[in-house]
C-alpha cells in the first residue's frame, strides 16, 4: 500500500449497467455505479427508512474486469474493496468531482443472495475478448469451443 491511499470496503448494490471496454493498451475495463443506503427502523412508525445514501464509481481493470463482466449485473448485492480516490473535470467550465474506487477485490453479499464459485487455474483468465461480448450476443473470440460457449450461455441471464 502506498502512503496516502484511501482504502474502502463499501456494502451495497450495482445500480447502473456494466459499462465495458478495451483500452488502446488492450487492457479490459468495466465500470459501474454501486450506491449504499442507509436503513433505519423508525419505532414510532414501525417501518424502515431510507436514510442517507452514498454512491461512488467502481472500476475494475484486466482479469477482475472480464470475471466481472460474467458475474455481475444491475442490482445485485455485492462488497466491493478497492483505492478511494476522486476525478476531477470540467462541465460548462465548472469544476466536477466525482468519487471513485478502483477496485481490489468485489464479492456477491451473501447476506441477500447466493453464489456459485468457481476458481480459475493459476495463470488462466476469464474467456477476455469473450467476457466483453456475452451480454451482447455472440463471442468474439473464435477459438473458444462450442461446448465452452454453450455453458456460458446457460450461465448468463437471458439479454
Amino acid at each position: 500500500m502506498a502512503i496516502g491511499e484511501t482504502l474502502l470496503t463499501i456494502v451495497g448494490n450495482v445500480s447502473s449497467e456494466l459499462s465495458q471496454r478495451r483500452t488502446s493498451g488492450g487492457d479490459d475495463v468495466v465500470s459501474f455505479w454501486l450506491r449504499s443506503n442507509e436503513r433505519r427502523f423508525d419505532k414510532e412508525t414501525g417501518q424502515w427508512r431510507d436514510g442517507r445514501g452514498f454512491a461512488v464509481r467502481v472500476t475494475c481493470w484486466r482479469r477482475m474486469a472480464n470475471a466481472v463482466a460474467l458475474s455481475l449485473n444491475k442490482g445485485d448485492p455485492v462488497i466491493v474493496s478497492g483505492r478511494l480516490y476522486s476525478s476531477q473535470y470540467e462541465v460548462d467550465g465548472q469544476p466536477r468531482s466525482v468519487p471513485e474506487l478502483e477496485a481490489l477485490a468485489i464479492g456477491p453479499n451473501l447476506s441477500w443472495c447466493t453464489a456459485s464459485v468457481r476458481r480459475l487455474a493459476r495463470g488462466v483468465d476469464p474467456p477476455g475478448e469473450a467476457a466483453l461480448s456475452w451480454k451482447g450476443g455472440e463471442p468474439a473470440d473464435p477459438a473458444l469451443t462450442d461446448a465452452v460457449v454453450e455453458r456460458e450461455r446457460e450461465r448468463l441471464p437471458a439479454a
